[in-house]
Parts: structure tokens; C-alpha cells; sequence
């Protein structure tokens, strides 16, 4: 597979919407033609030199650029995720740096995929379903989605995954761990033969997961993906 150049250009921001209490979605235009991503990747972003980097997942399909989406949960712990919520608005300028990352989706090689992911981390599995979803092509293809919540109070960008359930190849499970437990791999009923497994959420939960499919289900290595950024 063949990863897109990293570059840092600039990007306008659009649009800006609060999901919930906790997480708000962004939706930039890129003021470079070049600039492109796989689903899955992230990429660092901040208002002006004088704020460190924030690294964010994409959570929007590449066909939709110069277009790209974040999802970002608050947290005045770090800068730049401090002004997005508090002070970014509406055609403000960013500089972005990126595409990062290697467990990306290519709906040509994972004909049959699950998508795992919990609390934030919904947002690079988001961008590769949001990818097929996209394509009139790749009609064998299948996506299975666990969605895990704490309530539905906290449940972001619930009409993305609306959404996604009008595509006939998706199909979302969202567990609530407040009243259905936490999502763990013995709960993971798939009826795919050999699918490829992408986890994205707390580190504990991509530990446990990932654990349980390898020795458990003796899912093969390369069949499972994940990154860890903590």
C-alpha cells in the first residue's frame, strides 16, 4: 500500500457543531489540492505557532476533500484542543501536517471488516466505514460496527451512524456500558468467515480486545489492527 506524502499546509474552518456535552464536530477545507489521506489516518493540526501540535483522527471519507472532519472529545488539558472548543469559529485558519499513521482501511484488500470502538475513537473508524459508503462500487464488501457508549447522553455523531446504516453492507451494534456492560471480545458475534479486525477506543479496551481475538477467537496477527497513541 502506498501511504500519501506528509505535508503542512493550510485548512479553513467551516463548520463547527456540539454533539454532546463532551464532543464537538469540525468540518475544514484544505487550501491544498495535494494534500490527501487514507481512512483511518490522523494528522497534526494548531492555530499559530505559539500552541503545540494536537493530533486528530480524520473522521470523514477522503472523497470528501478538500473537505476533512474531525470529532473531538474536550479537554483543556491540552491547547489546542482548549481553543478549538473555547475560541475556534467559523473561517478561522489553521495549519494542518499529516497524513500519519499505517492501520488504515482499503476496501480492495479487507472485503470483510469489523469495526470496534469506544468512547473518541470512534472517529478513524468512522472515516474508513463513511469510505465504503461512499463507493457505488465494492458491493461484496461488508463492515460490522460495535459502537461502545456509556449512555445515551454521550452518544456523538449518532447521525453519522444513521447514516451508515442506509448502506445495506453496514450494520451497527451500539452497546450502552451503563445498562449492557462493557463490550468485550467473547460478545463479538461475527458472521463473516475471515474478516479484518480494526479496534480504536481507551487503551484498555484495545488491550483486552485485541488479547481475546488473538488467543481466544486465534484470530491471525494480521488480521487485527490497531494503534495505541498513550
Amino acid at each position: 500500500m502506498i501511504f500519501p506524502t506528509q505535508k503542512e499546509v493550510k485548512a479553513i474552518l467551516r463548520d463547527v457543531r456540539e454533539e454532546t456535552h463532551l464532543t464537538k464536530w469540525f468540518r475544514f477545507e484544505v487550501q491544498d489540492d495535494s494534500f490527501h489521506f487514507l481512512p483511518g489516518q490522523w494528522l497534526d493540526l494548531r492555530p499559530d505557532e505559539s500552541f503545540p501540535w494536537g493530533g486528530y483522527s480524520m473522521m470523514s471519507s477522503p472523497d470528501d476533500l478538500p473537505y476533512f472532519e474531525l470529532g473531538l472529545r474536550k479537554g483543556k488539558s491540552h491547547p489546542t484542543t482548549g481553543w478549538l472548543f473555547e475560541n475556534a469559529k467559523k473561517g478561522d485558519s489553521v495549519t494542518i501536517h499529516g497524513p500519519g499513521g499505517k492501520t488504515v482501511y482499503d476496501p480492495g484488500l479487507h472485503k470483510e471488516s469489523v469495526l470496534i470502538m469506544g468512547g473518541i475513537g470512534v472517529t478513524p473508524l468512522l472515516s474508513m466505514a463513511r469510505a465504503l459508503h461512499g463507493k457505488k462500487g465494492f458491493g461484496s464488501n461488508k463492515i460490522m460496527i460495535f459502537n461502545s457508549v456509556k449512555s445515551e447522553d454521550e452518544w456523538s455523531f449518532r447521525r453519522l451512524f444513521s447514516e451508515l446504516e442506509e448502506d445495506e453492507r453496514i450494520s451497527v451494534k451500539t452497546i450502552f456500558s451503563h445498562k449492557d456492560g462493557h463490550l468485550n471480545w467473547k460478545s463479538l458475534e461475527v458472521p463473516f468467515q475471515e474478516p479484518h479486525y480494526f479496534i480504536c477506543g481507551p487503551v484498555n479496551m484495545i488491550e483486552d480486545i485485541s488479547r481475546g481475538l488473538l488467543k481466544g477467537k486465534e484470530v491471525p496477527r494480521d488480521h487485527v489492527h490497531f494503534e495505541k497513541w498513550w
